[in-house]
């Protein structure tokens, strides 16, 4: 049996790779502009999604300190 930590390379570019690509499809990204992205677009856009993800809890955070229920 297989250990968690017993993958080869090739399997963890596989499972990043598609971590990566199911992540652009669930914000909105169609598979053909993904397909045409640059590692450093894809990076951009990764990298601005976490930024908003980032903003959302801080400003949910602040409203559940002041006591309010935030917005959704």
């Amino acid at each position: 049996m297989r250990q968690a930590g017993d993958s080869s390379q090739e399997e963890t570019l596989t499972f990043s790779y598609w971590i990566t690509v199911l992540g652009l499809l669930k914000i909105g990204i169609a598979w053909e502009a993904i397909n045409e992205f640059t590692d450093e677009e894809i990076n951009l856009v990764i990298g601005v999604q976490a930024a908003l993800d980032q903003r959302d809890a801080d400003e949910q955070a602040r409203a559940m300190a002041r006591g309010q229920m935030p917005q959704m």
